[in-house]
């Protein structure tokens, strides 16, 4: 543990200057848009809701910029390091998603204040808060998982690449175009095939996020009636199983101290 705690700590160093600089120029712009005269009320929540999906696919791309940097600029790290490829990846992993929580925070105040102040929107400040009570754990949840998948997919693409130099030398993009492909492509027609859904449809449960009855719009009418979503467990565990494959077949090469 304390092994796995110092490269967390050498993750942080390495990357805590960039990250404050990000949060801080993301602090600066939601607070100018939510003060700013000449920008309509209720305006900022365009870019505000699209952050929230760079935030998801932020740590996809932190795993893939800094694997990548560390191969061209010290491979060595990776092909001699004592520790075992699995803690070098989750405490990179862990940075990346500690960065992705940090910008949904900054986001979700800045949703939470342009909304409240939006009286056409029918929401009181009472209902907004059950909202995002009611519904902020399973959608955090849902990035938070999502985000996890989309860096196994980036890691094993950039490991994949690495991995090719020595058989394809500057063609290796090649070989990571193959892990995107199959990424893509593959995994699409996997999902249309009769085992996959043999798979995942089972263990079906829902999930009410609001109930009618609860929420009142400031104009007295009363709330939308919402049936909730349904969810299989055999999805959440599919992606679970993949995502562990895709994080220990990248360990596995860089392990096998891959040419880099």
């Amino acid at each position: 543990m304390n092994e796995w705690w110092n490269l967390f700590k050498k993750e942080y160093r390495m990357t805590r200057t960039t990250t404050f600089i990000k949060l801080g120029i993301l602090l600066f712009l939601g607070l100018w848009g939510l003060n700013s005269n000449w920008i309509p009320p209720g305006a900022i929540l365009a870019p505000a809701f699209l952050l929230i999906v760079f935030a998801a696919f932020y740590p996809a791309i932190f795993m893939f910029k800094y694997i990548n940097k560390e191969f061209k600029q010290a491979p060595h790290l990776w092909l001699h390091s004592p520790q075992p490829a699995w803690m070098l990846l989750s405490a990179k992993l862990v940075v990346g998603l500690a960065v992705m929580l940090a910008i949904l925070l900054l986001d979700a105040v800045f949703i939470y204040m342009s909304i409240s102040d939006l009286q056409q929107t029918g929401f009181s400040s009472a209902n907004l808060t059950l909202l995002l009570r009611d519904s902020g754990f399973y959608l955090l949840s849902a990035i938070v998982g999502f985000s996890i998948y989309m860096a196994s997919w980036s890691t094993l693409i950039i490991v994949v690449t690495a991995s090719a130099r020595k058989i394809l030398g500057r063609y290796k993009w090649l070989a990571g175009f193959a892990a995107f492909y199959l990424g893509t492509w593959g995994v699409g027609k996997l999902q249309q095939t009769w085992l996959f859904e043999r798979l995942t449809q089972w263990g079906a449960f829902r999930i009410n996020l609001i109930s009618a009855n609860k929420i009142q719009f400031v104009n007295n009418q009363h709330g939308f009636p919402f049936g909730g979503i349904q969810i299989y467990t055999g999805q959440i565990l599919i992606i679970v199983i993949a995502t562990l494959a895709l994080f220990a077949l990248s360990s596995w090469l860089i392990d096998k101290k891959v040419e880099v």
